[in-house]
């Protein structure tokens, strides 16, 4: 990350130095072409990685969930041979049960909003790279406002992103709690 951030400082050097010369329509076409394939790329590949991570954390839950009711009917069965002494075991079980499901909920919960994050960024930080592709074909005198523009709508939508990770995990807090 430091390194794409460094040759795009770098990028941005080289160009602010060429401004004199406004790129050819053509030429800027092929640039904004050219940076909306490869925010496509990493759009396409930041949503394979969140799909991974969900389909893992639900395979998680499903076990989880799996398991606790093979706990709960193993308690029950137990209650039966005994009621009055295993009726008390039998209900431990379940609460046990639900706790571990809770627990597995919270960190599904969790690894789906931070894939969800994670996407969101990707998305976000491709948005940017084409918008400031687009300002790059501007005059030298409106490239930055519009590049001013660009950073300031990348920050306040990482800042969104992060207040739905942030509200996310509250509620995984909550999940657990339960």
């Amino acid at each position: 990350m430091k390194n794409t951030l460094l040759v795009a400082a770098m990028a941005a050097v080289l160009g602010l130095g060429a401004c004199s010369q406004q790129d050819s329509a053509a030429e800027a076409q092929r640039k904004v072409d050219q940076a909306r394939q490869q925010a496509a790329e990493e759009v396409a590949k930041a949503q394979q990685q969140a799909d991974a991570q969900a389909a893992e954390a639900q395979r998680k839950l499903d076990a989880a969930q799996a398991e606790a009711r093979a706990q709960v009917a193993e308690a029950d069965a137990k209650a039966n041979e005994k009621i009055n002494a295993a009726q008390g075991d039998a209900m431990d079980a379940a609460r046990a049960a639900g706790k571990d499901v809770a627990g597995v909920e919270s960190d599904t919960i969790r690894a789906q909003a931070k894939a969800d994050y994670d996407l969101a960024i990707a998305r976000i930080d491709a948005d940017l790279k084409v918008a400031k592709e687009r300002c790059d074909t501007l005059a030298s005198g409106q490239q930055g406002a519009c590049k001013d523009q660009a950073n300031a709508a990348h920050e306040a939508a990482k800042a969104q992103a992060k207040r739905l990770l942030d509200d996310a995990e509250a509620m995984a807090k909550d999940a657990k709690r339960d």
